[in-house]
């Protein structure tokens, strides 16, 4: 390796950490946020959807520097880490095709979505 993709690798890793807390804090905040509006109508609002994609969003990216990051060092994190990942990738394309038979609970849906999200996010983290 040389040492300009070692200073790659190791920019990446640094990423990769620090990314994961956002990816964690963000859709627990999602979360949260989604459950509340559940309770209190006055927060359904379109930056509540917004913060959501974004949130879910930061998963897509995480993932994808992780496998960058993995191909360009040679790393290897584990298969559950690896599952982690591709889970939240497939559990954020799971609450969204439930949105429309949900919709009358939609906000709990993405709360439940997020937390879940975030405890993916967590057990990746700890497996790291």
């Amino acid at each position: 390796m040389s040492s300009s993709s070692g200073l790659l690798a190791a920019s990446l890793a640094g990423f990769h950490d620090w990314f994961s807390w956002v990816v964690m804090l963000a859709n627990a905040a999602a979360g949260g946020w989604a459950l509340g509006a559940h309770f209190r109508p006055q927060l359904r609002c379109w930056p509540l959807w917004a913060f959501i994609a974004v949130a879910q969003g930061t998963i897509f990216a995480q993932v994808i520097v992780g496998v960058v990051y993995e191909n360009r060092s040679g790393a290897d994190p584990g298969d559950l880490h690896r599952l982690y990942g591709f889970a939240a990738i497939a559990a954020v394309a799971i609450v969204y095709a439930y949105r429309m038979q949900l919709a009358h609970r939609r906000e709990l849906l993405y709360a439940g979505g997020s937390f879940f999200l975030a405890g993916l996010a967590i057990r990746a983290m700890i497996l790291s």
